[in-house]
Formats: structure tokens, C-alpha cells, sequence
């Protein structure tokens, strides 16, 4: 198992951060416009937020088999929902 560093975990803790603010804005941005098409925008925003968080979990930094394993598993069940949803 790999040994997290401080800079790389205070990297990706900030780009969850920074991944979590951007969707909340555009969350507003959705929810102010309140037209037909804001259900599926919200779907793709919940997608593209989750697999942008889920790539910069701190916990990747361990190299762990069963995290990389599930987290493939993951990120890819994200992608079919994205591209089933467009």
C-alpha cells in the first residue's frame, strides 16, 4: 500500500472542494431556470459531479487493488449512466 502525501492529499481534497462548489452554482443556475429541460441537466450535473469527486478521492492515493477495483466499477456504471442519458 502507498503512502499518501500531504500535498497530494491537500490537492485532491481541494479539487473535491472546488468540484463541490462549481456544482452547487450550477445547481442554482439549474433550479432558477426551473424549465423542462432541468430534470435532465440535474441528472448530468449529479453524474459529472460524482465522477469528478470520485476521481480525486484522496483515499486512490493508497493504491489499494479492491479501491482501484471499485472504483473502476464505479466510474464506469457513471459513464453508462451518462451516455444512456444524453
Amino acid at each position: 500500500m502507498a503512502s499518501p502525501t500531504f500535498d497530494e492529499t491537500d490537492n485532491d481534497l481541494i479539487a473535491v472542494l472546488q468540484t463541490a462548489q462549481s456544482a452547487l452554482y450550477e445547481l442554482v443556475r439549474i433550479r432558477g431556470r426551473n424549465d423542462l429541460q432541468s430534470d435532465k441537466q440535474l441528472m448530468q450535473l449529479v453524474l459529472a459531479t460524482s465522477k469528478a469527486i470520485l476521481a480525486r478521492l484522496p483515499c486512490l492515493q493508497l493504491e489499494e487493488d479492491a479501491i482501484k477495483e471499485m472504483d473502476s466499477k464505479y466510474s464506469n456504471l457513471l459513464t453508462k449512466m451518462q451516455e444512456t442519458r444524453l
